[in-house]
C-alpha cells in the first residue's frame, strides 16, 4: 500500500508550515544550523577556549616534566657507562628512574581524565540549555519539528526560509549559563 505525500509550504514571519497531504496534518518545521551555532554561542566559545588553553598547559607542564625525566635517563647513563656508580647505586637510581617515570605517566593518564570529564560536563549543560532554548522555540512559535543542519550531515540541502539560527543565537546569547566546570567538580 503506498501513501501519496504531497507537501506544499508557504512563509509567514519566521514560522514556516509544511502540509503534508495524508490526511489533515500541518507541519511546522524549522531548522538550525549547528555549525553557526557552535561558531557563535558566546557560552560554548569561552568554555571552549578555557578547556583548550587548560589544556595546553598541561601539556606543557608534562612536556617540561618529561624533559627533565630524560635528562635525568641521560645523566645516570653517562655515570653508568663511566663507572662512577656503584651496582647498588645502579639498583636504586634505575628504581628511582622508573618510578619517577610511572608517575608521570600516572599524571597524564589522570590529567587526560579531568579533561575528558570536564568537557563531557561542559557539554552536556550546554547541550541542556541548547535543548531548552529549542523546547521554549518550539512551543512559542508552535513547531513540530526543529533539525540541525550540519556541513556534510544527513540534511543534504536546507531551503533558507526554514532558519532560524538567528533566533536561537539571541535567545543562547542572552541566556545566562551560570555553572562552572569548577562550580560542578566542587560539589562532587
Amino acid at each position: 500500500m503506498a501513501i501519496f505525500l504531497s507537501m506544499g509550504c508557504k512563509k509567514t514571519g519566521t514560522s514556516t508550515d509544511v502540509t503534508v497531504d495524508n490526511g489533515n496534518t500541518n507541519l511546522k518545521i524549522a531548522y538550525v544550523n549547528g555549525d553557526s551555532i557552535l561558531l557563535n554561542f558566546a557560552e560554548f566559545k569561552a568554555q571552549s577556549e578555557a578547556m583548550e588553553a587548560r589544556q595546553r598547559k598541561a601539556e606543557e607542564d608534562l612536556q617540561k616534566k618529561g624533559s627533565a625525566l630524560e635528562r635525568e635517563i641521560m645523566t645516570y647513563q653517562q655515570q653508568a657507562q663511566k663507572g662512577t656508580l656503584t651496582g647498588k647505586e645502579m639498583e636504586a637510581r634505575e628504581k628511582y628512574l622508573a618510578s619517577r617515570q610511572e608517575a608521570v605517566l600516572a599524571e597524564r593518564d589522570k590529567i587526560a581524565k579531568e579533561i575528558l570529564n570536564e568537557t563531557t560536563v561542559i557539554n552536556d549543560r550546554l547541550q541542556k540549555v541548547i535543548h531548552d532554548i529549542l523546547d521554549t522555540i518550539k512551543e512559542k512559535e508552535g513547531y513540530d519539528f526543529i533539525f540541525s543542519y550540519i556541513e556534510g550531515g544527513p540534511i543534504l540541502v536546507a531551503d533558507e526560509k526554514y532558519d532560524i539560527t538567528e533566533q536561537v543565537l539571541i535567545e543562547l546569547n542572552k541566556t545566562p549559563v551560570t555553572e562552572t566546570p569548577a562550580d560542578s567538580t566542587a560539589s562532587e
